[in-house]
């Protein structure tokens, strides 16, 4: 599975997109879990937005090992 980052995650976390294995019976609050651990729970923070594929997920989104998962941080602005 390919998973991409946007905006200040891609920046904070220095990459752009990696690969991973994905789990038999694997969702987005999984996958979410195991990037936590590997990042920190201050990049992935609940109002985080996730894309399975283009299209908006939540954290019971079952994953598949071809689906493209995509993570963009919470806008704030005026």
């Amino acid at each position: 599975m390919k998973i991409l980052y946007f905006a200040s995650l891609r920046e904070v976390l220095g990459i752009n997109s990696e690969e991973i294995i994905v789990s038999e019976k694997m969702t987005v609050n999984s996958l979410r879990k195991l990037l936590i651990n590997k990042y920190g729970d201050n990049q992935f923070p609940n109002n985080i937005l996730c894309a399975v594929n283009h299209e908006i997920a939540n954290d019971a989104t079952q994953l598949n090992d071809n689906d493209e998962v995509a993570f963009y941080p919470p806008v704030t602005g005026g």
